[in-house]
């Protein structure tokens, strides 16, 4: 053990680690920081124009939307991620039989391309000819919705897709951390007259609170980079209002070849994601004291 005290000993064993991580990283995300200060093609000259791609976002009405949009984004992803994921986790501790299978059918879905996913949900959203869902809304008697189609219904539409995705990652996360706390804490609460809800609120969620902090940053982050399911099954539309901050740099930088404004947008989600982990570590910081 004493290796693990020699501080070069840490830092030769984080070098690669650190390199590949600079790599796929750092080094795009500097890169990034320079486009954003260019007006660029991609082909033709470059122009240094400072921040003026910056203060075009701030009159750029799209962008205010994707911005907008991408919070109510975040919000349903997270919450049907961890929210889902935790309740289920908790179910599984009291499960005797079949918690392999249940974890196995709600893991999958992480494990299968989001492109086919969206495939899937466009499907069961689909008013002509009737999807799942709008059939299952005829037999209950009520009126069958556009759900990509309506302004009110889109982007609900489009989050949940990705939120339900990767809920068996994060039942896998909290369950984990969950039947690691001690049964015999748990059982000398029981002894001592504490309800199920009580050891759930008081020993076992402080007891997995780093566990929780990590998996809002990896929720959050991930929903930041959501991409592929909007694109995919609206491409931000009907009028960007399932329009969010990664698609609406694809479509700056790759469609319309705006490379210092799509850097833009990209330097902005960057910074998003670094305070929304600040925040996140902060608010957990503070609970745990």
């Amino acid at each position: 053990m004493k290796i693990l005290r020699d501080k070069k000993a840490i830092a030769l064993f984080l070098l690669p680690a650190f390199i590949v991580y600079s790599i796929i990283v750092m080094i795009p995300i500097l890169v990034s920081i320079y486009y954003s200060a260019l007006e660029w093609n991609g082909i033709g000259k470059k122009t240094f124009v400072g921040l003026s791609n910056y203060i075009k976002l701030l009159g750029d009405g799209v962008f205010r939307q994707a911005f907008c949009n991408n919070i109510i984004y975040i919000i349903i992803v997270m919450v049907l991620q961890l929210g889902f994921g935790f309740i289920i986790a908790v179910l599984l501790t009291y499960l005797k039989k079949g918690r392999g299978f249940i974890q196995t059918v709600y893991y999958i879905p992480s494990v299968i391309t989001v492109i086919a996913i969206s495939q899937l949900f466009t499907g069961f959203y689909s008013y002509e000819p009737l999807g799942l869902f709008n059939i299952f809304r005829k037999l209950l008697g009520m009126e069958p919705i556009a759900f990509l189609s309506e302004y009110k219904t889109v982007l609900p539409a489009v989050a949940s897709v990705e939120g339900w995705q990767y809920i068996g990652i994060y039942m896998i996360i909290f369950y984990s951390a969950l039947v690691s706390v001690s049964p015999d804490i748990l059982e000398a609460a029981r002894i001592d007259g504490a309800s199920e809800l009580q050891i759930l609120v008081k020993i076992r969620i402080p007891a997995i609170a780093n566990v929780i902090m990590l998996s809002c940053i990896l929720s959050l982050v991930g929903a930041l980079r959501g991409f592929a399911a909007p694109m995919n099954m609206t491409k931000g539309g009907p009028n960007h209002r399932s329009e969010i901050l990664a698609t609406y740099m694809y479509k700056k930088a790759f469609t319309s070849r705006d490379y210092g404004y799509g850097s833009a947008i990209a330097v902005i989600i960057v910074i998003l994601s670094i305070l929304g982990v600040l925040l996140i570590s902060k608010y957990m910081d503070g609970e745990n004291e």
